[in-house]
């Protein structure tokens, strides 16, 4: 259908792409992914057709149809959401109307004639008005959006009526009842809730067309994707496979490839040695200028950059009580519309709660009152000896645009905080130079990490987390959830990504139009739970009951045991993961002074000082010294600590 070649592209001075390739095939179910800023948005406009100054080649099958939906799909005011998803048949109507007033005007035409060639012309138009859809796409359109968790009421609601998010839906539902050869999709489940992810999946399994998409939700990549196209290093691989092959392939290639690279440097290393070797004797001039040339022609392998794994000791300052949270009879209402009504609600210590729940049936507004950050009836208690932080997507405000992320972070380091500040945004990915950035220069995800590093800089015992995991990559998802796994207090999080849900949550509070319902357990495990509800609800009592009664308590005891393991993990690791913290400190202060005393010697400057001159040589030598040791300190205790993380791994 599309076939890109040797695609060489970049601006403002990056370079994207660089001899990119990719083919997009009928009936693709292609996943783009790869790290913020390496192109996966720029792909899909130069597939569209919205950016043409590129280099290399694009061909494309003849009368191919292309639809993009963007991050940022907005409407203008003053249409409904009926009218503005119906946009693409506005011929249809037209269509129709045509007919209409044919029919309308043949019943009154007096000549036989003419009224013929009226009812000949309405005929034409009928079979071709049947044709395209015109007896179906209003009812298309009607199932499309309730899909996507508009209700009918909503449907003649003016869209300027609803958020951003909803919007985009609506955009959404356009372009699926437009029903283009390729589909191409950004980050299209940004603003689904469940019900509707869950919906796009099956709708997107029975597309007829090719499909071609962005996204950071792991579990939507699985359930959807057939190819992985990764952008890495201004190339394009992919891997025909849903996402967890892409990440088994992607570990066994590049395997591959460090090899390759290892082997060759070796044996640049030989070349090199024989040609420092021999260089000043002249009967080897020949095959030292031979070899020389050799290495010039050598394409070196590239590979991506390393990232070193860092352990970091996540603690709550104090302990609270056993109960650290209770709501009772908790109402809330914007106006006429009540959206929490009579909730209770008892969170105790250690519990990984998740909240779920279709958009506007009060997730935030639950998180908010559990923050005590709006008003509502009813009563809050919090429990002994309880702080709690808050994070929300509204609160980047809270970040200083002129400060830089290390600035930030250091700002925010708690009494008794162990290690450094640079250590802590490293683990939360912001590596090298990164940390010198400055805020207002950041993308949403590295903002988002940074309000999370901050948070955890000084660990209060009760997590309140809304959407963490909004605009994070993969890779930055799983950082959060290895951090959260290891923090030692309370979390009470909402999220709409199953993976994420399925690795940290022990409970489940799921918020429905009825009411509040209460699950044991992951996202797997409601789902099982609902199941045998249904299965009651349809007759099969007895044996649903026996079955939901034994299977329920033994999910209750394996929750349980479950954080009981966890628990006792972070208690067993914390010493080590502290120790190692330090070490790293020590390493990162000491090459950091290695690196300044190596700066001024190469500076001229410092000759005019005697005294300076003669000390930096030997400072320099007893710094290089201490960073051997803690080098070596440092591996000791990491291998340890993998051993250690091991024994617990295995008895997960």
């Amino acid at each position: 259908m599309i076939q890109m070649s040797d695609i060489k592209y970049g601006f403002g001075g990056q370079t994207l792409f660089e001899g990119a390739s990719l083919h997009v095939k009928p009936g693709d179910r292609l996943g783009l992914v790869g790290p913020n800023g390496s192109g996966k948005t720029t792909l899909l406009k130069m597939i569209e057709g919205d950016i043409t100054d590129f280099g290399g080649s694009m061909s494309r099958r003849k009368g191919l149809t292309v639809g993009l939906l963007p991050q940022d799909s907005i409407y203008d005011r003053g249409r409904s959401i009926m009218e503005a998803a119906l946009d693409p048949f506005r011929f249809l109507e037209e269509m129709e109307r045509e007919i209409n007033e044919l029919n309308y005007t043949a019943a009154d035409e007096p000549d036989a004639e003419a009224q013929k060639q009226l009812i000949d012309r309405a005929g034409r138009l009928q079979h071709e008005f049947e044709t395209r859809g015109g007896f179906t796409f209003r009812a298309r359109a009607a199932e499309t959006l309730q899909g996507l968790g508009f209700s009918a009421p909503d449907r003649d609601r003016e869209i300027s009526e609803f958020s951003g998010g909803w919007q985009m839906r609506v955009a959404l539902a356009r372009l699926l009842l437009v029903k283009p050869d390729v589909l191409l999709l950004d980050e299209p489940t940004n603003h689904l809730d469940l019900p509707a992810l869950v919906w796009l999946e099956d709708f997107l399994q029975t597309y007829p067309g090719a499909v071609v998409f962005v996204s950071h939700d792991r579990e939507f990549l699985d359930r959807t994707a057939r190819r992985v196209a990764e952008i890495n290093m201004r190339k394009i691989e992919v891997y025909n496979g849903n996402y967890s092959y892409y990440e088994e392939e992607k570990a066994k290639r590049l395997e591959i490839l460090l090899n390759r690279a290892a082997n060759q440097d070796r044996e640049i290393k030989r070349v090199e040695r024989f040609i420092e070797r021999f260089r000043s004797k002249n009967t080897k001039a020949r095959s030292v200028q031979s070899r020389i040339r050799m290495l010039e022609k050598i394409e070196r392998i590239e590979t991506p950059e390393e990232r070193r794994e860092l352990s970091f000791s996540f603690r709550a300052r104090t302990k609270s009580g056993k109960v650290v949270m209770q709501l009772d009879d908790v109402s809330k209402a914007y106006g006429d519309k009540r959206v929490l009504n009579n909730v209770s609600l008892t969170i105790n210590r250690e519990d990984r709660l998740a909240i779920i729940g279709a958009n506007g049936l009060g997730k935030t507004t639950l998180m908010r009152v559990l923050a005590d950050r709006t008003e509502y009836t009813g009563a809050r208690k919090p429990g002994h000896n309880v702080s709690l932080h808050y994070f929300s997507q509204d609160q980047y405000e809270l970040l200083n645009p002129d400060k830089t992320a290390l600035e930030e972070v250091s700002e925010h380091c708690g009494e008794g905080f162990s290690g450094s500040a640079r250590t802590l945004l490293g683990v939360f990915l912001f590596r090298g130079d990164d940390v010198e950035k400055k805020v207002a220069a950041l993308s949403g995800g590295e903002k988002s990490r940074l309000l999370l590093a901050r948070m955890m800089a000084n660990p209060a015992n009760f997590l309140l987390l809304d959407e963490p995991t909004n605009h994070l990559d993969p890779p930055s998802r799983e950082m959060l959830e290895d951090v959260l796994e290891d923090y030692d207090g309370t979390i009470c999080f909402v999220s709409h990504d199953r993976r994420f849900i399925n690795r940290l949550a022990t409970r489940i509070v799921e918020i429905t139009p009825s009411g509040i319902e209460f699950f044991i357990g992951n996202y797997d495990d409601m789902k099982e739970q609902k199941r045998l509800r249904e299965r009651a609800e349809a007759g099969d009592g007895e044996a649903a009951k026996s079955e939901s009664a034994l299977s329920g308590e033994a999910r209750r005891a394996a929750r349980q045991d479950r954080a009981r393991q966890i628990l006792e993990r972070g208690r067993a690791l914390a010493p080590l993961k502290a120790a190692v913290a330090d070490a790293e400190s020590r390493v990162c202060g000491l090459e950091s002074r290695a690196v300044e005393i190596e700066a001024a010697l190469a500076d001229p400057d410092t000759y005019n000082d005697p005294e300076k001159s003669r000390s930096l040589p030997a400072e320099l030598k007893s710094v290089r010294s201490a960073l051997d040791a803690a080098v070596a300190e440092w591996e000791s205790l990491s291998e340890e600590l993998d051993e250690k993380e091991k024994e617990f791994n295995c008895g997960d």
